[in-house]
């Protein structure tokens, strides 16, 4: 057998071998993709730097809160709050509650506006405010009295720190002021992001 076919067959491979290589080149109008090597490094690859555009449904921002607040803005013992996450900075929300005094009904109830002026998807410190409505009433204990109610308005301001992860965890301290003058308190949240 002579070297020419031999030299043909060669000379044939490393042409299409050449012009794979030249098609796999970038060209001006291409954009070049980055490929992982295929080492024991590549398992390194923090992939979660990376970014793939909108998130996926599973890893979405939980923008629903339900929650049980102790003591707080509820203006009793406990309270039952829900918050919706309007943007990554801004939330609304509203905490309510009712309490028996000794045979008095006090019905509470504090819509706020959050600030997240610090902080990332699951730790964060928030800043609400917003009024607290209350409405108490005293009922008749006999037929010939209507028993009596009254309303009364106040402002909230409340500042402290989040934990967002399926559950939902806050303690913060706040300020109330009303026709009673200025009172400090503090209060705790805990329920779950949806």
């Amino acid at each position: 057998m002579s070297q020419y076919p031999r030299a043909a067959i060669v000379l044939a491979t490393v042409g299409a071998l050449a012009a794979t290589d030249a098609r796999a080149q970038p060209t001006p109008m291409s954009v070049p993709t980055a490929v992982a090597p295929l080492n024991s490094a590549a398992a390194d690859v923090d992939l979660g730097s990376v970014d793939t555009g909108p998130p996926a449904s599973p890893t979405r921002r939980a923008r629903h809160a339900i929650y049980v607040e102790a003591l707080g803005r509820a203006g009793g013992v406990a309270g039952l709050g829900y918050g919706y996450q309007i943007s990554r900075r801004v939330g609304v929300g509203a905490v309510g509650s009712i309490n028996l005094l000794d045979g008095q009904r006090l019905y509470s109830l504090s819509p706020f506006v959050t600030l997240y002026p610090v902080g990332g998807a699951r730790h964060r410190w928030f800043v609400e405010a917003g009024p607290h409505l209350a409405r108490l009433v005293t009922p008749s204990p006999v037929p010939e009295w209507s028993g009596t109610s009254s309303n009364g308005v106040g402002g909230q301001l409340t500042t402290g720190y989040e934990y967002r992860r399926h559950v939902l965890t806050r303690v913060f301290a706040m300020v109330e002021v009303g026709r009673g003058g200025v009172a400090p308190w503090f209060g705790v949240d805990l329920g779950w992001s949806l």
